[in-house]
């Protein structure tokens, strides 16, 4: 019995050194994944597309990434969102170029790239490529790249035109790394729901990219930002008479929603989650079932609190710089 007992105590000391290692190792390794994870990154180049006719989000994080010094705008494309319930039509991406057209001249940035988008959604049921100027900028801009780079491309829409680029060439895939905003995910029960107007604008395109394995993928889910808020009189106070560029989405704000005290700024979410990932949780997770199974990032929480002083700092810095250059 004495040598059982001694060698049940050994086997009981290996396990337990074991164990502890185990706790270590895990430790270690949450970290630095932690670390990794709330870096900001020093500098951000992107493609941004935007629908910002539906709207006055989009305006805000377009302008947000044309002031911010670590943000370099590299293409400023045009979505469509023929399918929106209120303002869809057969011309929307021509709407939306010409916002993109006035807000890069009112930042005095005309020079930055904006070719327009596909003006109809893909359609998987044909092998017809709905390809334009903005699916062809992106993969001139992948082309383009350094070994081992990455192209950034943002949809703050319809995902028509990155999802036409990469059919038109599917080598690109594995060179971009896309941040979308659209569809709802329920963290707890980790159900996705497509039925979210970004996605249902060009659903077939939503469906091809996340079916394209190659293909690094982010989302802002609806659900993560639908908290995040900008109130009126605060925002018009803050912007009024700074410049044109603010006035213009003042008075974006008063045409699109004239009696609204508060608007949600989930497109400029996306782009400060970027920037700040310490101010977002984001967490891999599998696609829906009715998509290629793979592993995706999405973000299911966000600080709303530091996001807004974080706007507020680059903004006021921006103020600064208005009023150097007057002087």
């Amino acid at each position: 019995m004495g040598f059982f007992n001694r060698l049940k105590k050994e086997v009981w000391k290996v396990v337990r050194a074991i164990l502890i290692l185990g706790v270590i190792i895990s430790a270690v390794i949450t970290i630095v994944t932690y670390g990794k994870r709330i870096k900001r990154p020093e500098s951000v180049s992107m493609i941004i597309d935007a629908d910002a006719g539906t709207g006055i989000d989009d305006a805000f994080a377009i302008t947000l990434a044309l002031v911010d010094p670590k943000i370099d705008v590299i293409g400023l494309t045009s979505a469509q969102h023929n399918l929106h319930p209120l303002q869809g039509g057969d011309s929307t991406v021509f709407l939306n170029q010409r916002i993109n057209e006035l807000i890069l001249q009112l930042n005095d940035t005309l020079s930055i790239p904006h070719p327009i988008g596909s003006s109809e959604p893909m359609n998987n049921l044909t092998n017809e490529l709905n390809a334009s100027p903005a699916s062809d900028y992106i993969i001139e801009q992948v082309n383009n790249l350094e070994f081992e780079e990455k192209l950034n491309v943002i949809t703050l829409g319809a995902v028509t035109n990155l999802a036409e680029a990469i059919r038109k060439d599917s080598t690109i895939a594995s060179r971009i790394r896309w941040f979308g905003l659209g569809m709802i995910y329920n963290d707890s029960d980790r159900i996705w729901n497509k039925n979210e107007r970004n996605t249902r604008n060009d659903l077939d395109a939503m469906d091809y990219l996340l079916n394209t394995e190659e293909l690094e993928t982010n989302i802002m889910s609806i659900s993560a930002c639908s908290d995040y808020k900008f109130y009126r009189k605060e925002t018009f106070d803050m912007l009024r008479n700074r410049a044109p560029k603010y006035d213009y989405l003042i008075n974006k704000w008063s045409d699109f929603y004239p009696e609204q005290r508060e608007v949600n700024m989930c497109s400029l979410s996306l782009i400060q989650s970027i920037m700040n990932p310490d101010m977002a949780t984001s967490k891999d997770v599998w696609t829906p079932p009715e998509n290629t199974r793979r592993r995706i990032t999405v973000y299911t929480w966000l600080n709303e609190e530091k996001m807004f002083r974080e706007y507020l700092k680059i903004i006021k810095k921006d103020f600064e710089n208005i009023y150097s250059d007057v002087n």
